[in-house]
């Protein structure tokens, strides 16, 4: 009986985590502003992550930090106006590059979370705007980007 009990238990908590929800991070609404100057080759951005929970995920903040800077610029403390490293339509006609990275993680190795969370405020009955601090990888995000052909380098012309 009791190893009944324990190979049901087993199978339980090692299938539970394949049917647990996954957050698809691409419908994460954000807003995004400079925060100062980071380290060379770096951005440090304050990201608003707006959600039905207390709570952002790691990767909902890392998201919005890099899909911000790709596709929407920012500008706060410190930047005039810093435009975005893509145009925005770049996402669409580069789906199967983006798709896959979002999909693979691969946008986490730009970003790392400075503060995690700077602010949380209850906008609504139902909606909280987290903010977090975020250092992104410009330079080696740029790199990336364009050895996968979706931006020009700085060295092409015009």
């Amino acid at each position: 009986m009791i190893r009944l009990v324990l190979f049901f238990s087993f199978i339980f908590f090692t299938l539970a985590p394949a049917n647990a929800k996954k957050v698809d991070i691409t419908t994460t609404r954000y807003d995004i502003e400079g925060v100062e100057v980071g380290a060379q080759g770096t951005y440090l951005v304050k990201v608003y992550i707006y959600t039905d929970k207390p709570t952002a995920t790691t990767e909902q903040i890392k998201y919005a930090a890099v899909h911000g800077v790709i596709f929407r610029g920012f500008s706060g403390k410190g930047f005039t106006t810093q435009k975005p490293l893509s145009r925005p339509e770049a996402e669409s006609q580069n789906a199967d590059f983006f798709s896959a990275f979002w999909k693979n993680e691969d946008y986490l190795a730009y970003a790392n979370i400075v503060n995690a969370v700077a602010d949380r405020v209850k906008v609504s009955k139902k909606e909280y705007k987290i903010a977090a601090i975020v250092s992104v990888s410009k330079d080696s995000l740029r790199k990336s980007l364009e050895s996968a052909g979706i931006i020009k380098g700085l060295n092409s012309g015009f």
